[in-house]
């Protein structure tokens, strides 16, 4: 398997990714690619259109779509200027008398004025106060993430300083560690911190995950501040619904614009707005293996000085027997069962995502409605390097049938095709391959019985400056092909009875030896209890259901195993 780390290194440092949103800093980020404007220039006009947007030149600002978080900005500044310890963005001078609030947890004090451009009152300020003692609480708390260290008394003390401040643009809040305190025995790029919340946010709701988001940069800063920022805000966000799971002010960015779920052929390191909706993508982690596995992340960046984020999550994915590339493939698989998609028993995600409407977006040149069916990537729509497209073909005519998808993606690219067979009523299979790596040529043939639709999705997993283009065809074989290669479903789950009754089974079989868990799902999407979670050998395999203490009702059995799943809708009568 190619290794992705060879193919990173001309990606900017902090954006490692192909932004495609029209922000102020990508249209200064332009500018200064195009050399328009210097790096030191690109690096003031940066910390201007977070700390003084409104007197940011036009030709930055109109038409532009609003930056919610400044601190990638500010991040990207620091890093063209190659200082910490340059003033930028210094810590705000506010334009009114000063007034401070230690928070009731005295991890924080808060700075606000009630007169001038930053003028606020109390009230607001207090709503800041509380927002910051929840988001240590749950961040550093519960989920056990390092918080920030003293700024050696900048601010008045060493609480954490946060400011209420005037920001313009639609920016809500920055997180800045330039000319903070770096601690001399620290053995990674830890630094101090501050933050700034907007002081004209009227939603209650979007101030306090403002908070949440911000403070979660700050941890970030602890553990590595030289990491690229499209994971720093994807995890911001998905940090936002850690603290106020109630709030779900994160929904804006999933319902338009671009997202992993309207926009899945873009690259999942996109800066932009894509950052944000990426979410998904830490979310995915915690649904599947709690939130720990974000925060190991962080760890094994700390670990090492510099930008070493990739090799972070190659790291936590090893942990748990995958490599990012398998990783990858099964994401394209989550996403797909979000919104209407989303059923209890799926093992994806959680109920949450039903709200992550529109839901996934499939191209109306891939919408597959009679075969044969020839097509391609479509114009403007090439998939970036870790994107896909859906493809959906309607099984309804074609239930006698078997389908052959025969792609053909660009020599010498590396192409993957992942295979999703769904059930409207509750039951799918899923499992992905790869392609022919020097013809980018790949055939699969499933059996259409009993399924409502096949997804096909092709992954591009090569970097290269060449046009993504592929071709695909799928046609009916007919019935009764003898010797056809049905790979429908490998793993053939199935249940002994349907009711089933006591000392009832579950059946199911292992292509090759490896990693399985088997679970079982209640109709809320919560996980009722684990029947197997082991390696085993290759072959048929038998659980009893026995010994559990579920109620009688319906249910999911969920079966992960290794590259593919597989889920059985059953009703327990005991």
């Amino acid at each position: 398997m190619r290794s992705y780390l060879t193919l990173l290194g001309s990606l900017l440092l902090v954006l490692s990714g192909i932004a495609t949103g029209d922000t102020p800093m990508e249209r200064i980020l332009s500018s200064m690619e195009a050399g328009e404007i210097s790096g030191t220039e690109a690096a003031e006009l940066l910390v201007q259109s977070v700390t003084d947007y409104d007197n940011l030149p036009s030709l930055y600002t109109d038409g532009t779509d609003a930056a919610r978080c400044g601190t990638p900005a500010l991040l990207e500044a620091m890093r063209l200027t190659g200082e910490t310890d340059s003033p930028l963005a210094n810590r705000p001078v506010l334009t009114g008398p000063e007034y401070t609030i230690d928070s009731p947890s005295g991890h924080f004090k808060i700075h606000w004025t009630d007169s001038g451009a930053d003028a606020t009152n109390s009230s607001y300020a207090n709503t800041v106060v509380l927002a910051a003692d929840s988001a240590w609480a749950v961040q550093c708390d519960d989920m056990g993430f390092i918080h920030p260290p003293p700024d050696m008394g900048v601010g008045g003390d060493d609480k954490y300083d946060m400011y209420i401040c005037y920001l313009g643009g639609g920016v809500l809040g920055y997180t800045t560690c330039n000319g903070e305190y770096h601690p001399p025995d620290s053995t990674h790029s830890c630094s101090a911190s501050h933050v700034v919340i907007g002081s004209n946010i009227t939603a209650s709701g979007t101030r306090v995950c403002t908070v949440a988001h911000e403070f979660q940069h700050a941890i970030q800063m602890s553990y590595d501040y030289n990491e690229p920022t499209w994971f720093m805000e994807n995890c911001a966000v998905w940090m936002e619904e850690m603290v106020y799971p109630t709030v779900n002010d994160y929904l804006m960015y999933i319902s338009y614009g671009e997202n992993p779920i309207r926009y899945p052929w873009m690259d999942i390191r996109s800066g932009s707005m894509y950052w944000y909706g990426a979410f998904t993508w830490p979310w995915m982690m915690w649904d599947r293996w709690g939130y720990e596995s974000v925060r190991s992340i962080w760890e094994y960046c700390a670990a090492q000085v510099g930008n070493t984020m990739l090799a972070a999550h190659d790291d936590m994915f090893a942990d748990h027997g995958m490599t990012f590339e398998e990783f990858f493939m099964d994401y394209g698989c989550w996403r797909w069962f979000t919104a209407g998609n989303w059923y209890a028993g799926c093992g994806m995600y959680n109920p949450e995502v039903v709200l992550w409407n529109p839901g996934p977006r499939v191209l109306p040149y891939h919408e597959v409605t009679s075969l044969p069916f020839t097509g391609d990537q479509t114009t403007n729509y090439e998939p970036d390097t870790w994107g896909i497209h859906w493809v959906r073909v309607n099984l309804t005519n074609y239930q006698n049938d078997w389908i052959e998808m025969s792609f053909d993606g660009r020599d010498g690219f590396e192409w993957n095709m992942g295979v999703i067979m769904q059930d409207l009523s509750g039951r799918h299979y899923f499992e992905w391959y790869d392609c022919d790596p020097t013809t980018g040529n790949l055939d699969v043939t499933v059996g259409a019985c009993g399924w409502d639709y096949a997804i096909f999705f092709p992954a591009l997993i090569s970097t290269s400056p060449l046009d993504h283009l592929y071709e695909i065809s799928i046609s009916s074989l007919g019935t009764g092909i003898e010797g056809s290669p049905d790979v429908t479903d490998q793993l053939n789950l199935s249940v002994s009875s349907n009711p089933m009754t006591a000392g009832g089974s579950v059946t199911f079989n292992m292509p090759e030896a490896g990693n399985a868990q088997l679970q079982v799902y209640d109709m809320s999407g919560r996980v009722a209890a684990t029947l197997l979670d082991d390696d085993i050998q290759a072959g048929q395999h038998s659980v009893q259901f026995q010994g559990t203490d579920l109620s009688n009702g319906t249910y999911f059995i969920m079966l992960f195993a290794d590259d593919r799943m597989s889920s059985q809708k059953v009703v327990l009568a005991r």
